[in-house]
Parts: structure tokens; sequence; C-alpha cells
């Protein structure tokens, strides 16, 4: 499996956009839970999307970028393959015998 970072611009924010966003966001966790995505960041502006996709190459990843929700609203798609893609896995909480 490959690391595809994907830069997504969308379209100016709108009615339309936020109607979309919590099937959106169920997509996108559905994807995180199958291993799919192994990271996702909007910008503060609300303009931007990065995203990486984990796939067999860049057409499959290609298939998952474009099944996302909001695809319609992108205005540019930018892949990038990458030789890697590390991350901070989050640590879970020290035990409390108390």
């Amino acid at each position: 499996m490959g690391a595809y970072l994907f830069q997504f611009e969308l379209a100016e924010f709108s009615n339309d956009v936020a109607r979309m966003i919590p099937t959106h966001r169920e997509h996108v966790n559905k994807l995180f839970s199958e291993g799919r995505i192994l990271s996702y960041s909007v910008s503060a502006n609300r303009s931007l999307i990065w995203c990486v996709v984990n796939a067999e190459d860049e057409p499959e990843a290609m298939e998952i970028a474009l099944s996302f929700p909001l695809y319609r609203f992108y205005t540019d798609i930018h892949c990038h393959p990458l030789l890697f893609h590390n991350t901070l896995h989050a640590a879970l909480p020290g035990i409390s015998l108390n």
C-alpha cells in the first residue's frame, strides 16, 4: 500500500456545502475506520482540505478521493504520491490505581 496526499480546493462556503458536511464526515469516519484515510485536515477559512489516503496505487487513491460527498464542491484537486507518511499516535492515558 502507498500513501497519497490530496489537496482539495473548495468553492466558497455556502448553505449547500454546510448541508453536506454531516454526510461527508460520516463517510470520512468510515474510511478512517477501514484504514483508507490516514489523516484529514481542513483550513480555518474552509477553502482547503488535506487528506492522506492509503491505497494500492494512484488510481485507487483517486477513486477514494472522488467518493467524498463534498466532491461536487471541489474546484481543484492535487494528488501527491508520498514516499512515507509518519504520524504521532495518541498515547493512552496512564492508569490510576486509586
